[in-house]
């Protein structure tokens, strides 16, 4: 059986687009478990990269909302990964 272990973006797309439409803040452990089958040691990095880009942010009790500029970078992939894949 081939291995289907996802890449960055498309686990990065997935965190976005499950905060996109959200439409609240959501609790980090919420987030891996209905975005993402990432392991969280996996999904905490990737929630990093989002966070350093300015894609998310996070409040000091774990709430995770999805940024403007989050909101803005994932509807250009949403728009571009069908032609890529």
């Amino acid at each position: 059986m081939a291995d289907k272990r996802k890449g960055s973006v498309q686990i990065r797309f997935e965190i976005l687009e499950y905060l996109f439409f959200a439409g609240k803040n959501q609790l980090r452990t919420h987030v891996w478990r209905k975005a993402t089958d990432a392991s969280y040691d996996d999904f905490l990095k990737h929630l990093l990269y989002l966070k350093e880009k300015g894609f998310v942010d996070e409040t000091a009790e774990g709430q995770i909302l999805i940024t403007a500029d989050g909101r803005k970078i994932y509807i250009s992939l949403r728009d571009a990964l069908p032609s890529l894949l």
